[in-house]
Order: C-alpha cells, then structure tokens, then sequence
C-alpha cells in the first residue's frame, strides 16, 4: 500500500524563510487529494520530521476574502512550533501565514491524482453474449 504522503510526488515546490511548501497528494479515506506540505527547508530529508499539511477542504481558512483569521492565526502558530520556528514570535507566524496564502492558488491548481505508477492487480475482458461487445478493463492497486 502507497504511504499516506509520499513527497517525492511532487507538482511544485516553494521556498521562503526556512520553510519548504511542497504540492502534492495525501491518500485520505483510499483516496488521494491535493493538498500543500509545509517542512523545514533545511531537514527535507528526515526522517523525525513532521509535516504540516493544508488541505483543500481546509485550505478556505488561508483566504484574504472568505478567510477565518482567527482559525489561521491558530493553525499557523502550531505550525511554526512544528516547524521548530518561535511560535510567540508574532513576525514569524504571519510570515508563515502569508506564505500559506500567497500559495493558494497553486495549491487549488493541483491536478488530480495520476495512479499511472500502480501496479497492475488483474485485467478483465468483458463480452457481452448478445450483443457481441467487448469491454477491457485494468484494475490497479
């Protein structure tokens, strides 16, 4: 089974102030949706890491227009203690939380999902007796 978040699948990537976003695919549910990784820039490669994720569902949150401030600033501060950032220096959270915005519109740009890369478990060939029809099908896993 593919991990939840495999980040060497990546759309694009951003870099800013010590922080790495990153668009890419988190598997929820058996399915993989968009969505926007934040690491530090400097530890890309560890293992210990924890990643802060900004979903599609969630991502309404980051908006100027339609936004919830509150709910940003709050998101934004426990992503700056996660990213080992000072997360009671108030300069350094809205900077993340800018940089989170000014990346919305990559992250709604995010295409879906290519399983192109799975494996192939089984190939069905279908006939329909009466009409002679042959139906192909390939399923992944």
């Amino acid at each position: 089974m593919t991990p939840a978040l495999d980040l060497t699948k990546r759309v694009w990537t951003f870099r800013r102030s010590g922080v790495t976003a990153i668009g890419t695919w988190i598997r929820i549910e058996d399915r993989f949706r968009p969505c926007m990784v934040l690491i530090p820039a400097d530890r890309e490669y560890d293992d210990r890491l924890t990643p802060c994720v900004v979903t599609l569902d969630r991502a309404w949150i980051w908006s100027e227009d339609v936004g919830d401030p509150a709910q940003a600033a709050a998101t934004a501060f426990q992503f700056a203690h996660a990213l080992g950032f000072n997360a009671f220096d108030g300069p350094s959270v809205r900077r993340l939380a800018m940089f989170i915005a000014d990346h919305l519109g990559d992250l709604l740009s995010i295409p879906p999902y290519d399983h192109s890369d799975a494996q192939t478990v089984a190939e069905i060939t279908m006939t329909d007796p009466t009409t002679g029809k042959v139906t192909e099908a390939v399923l992944k896993e």
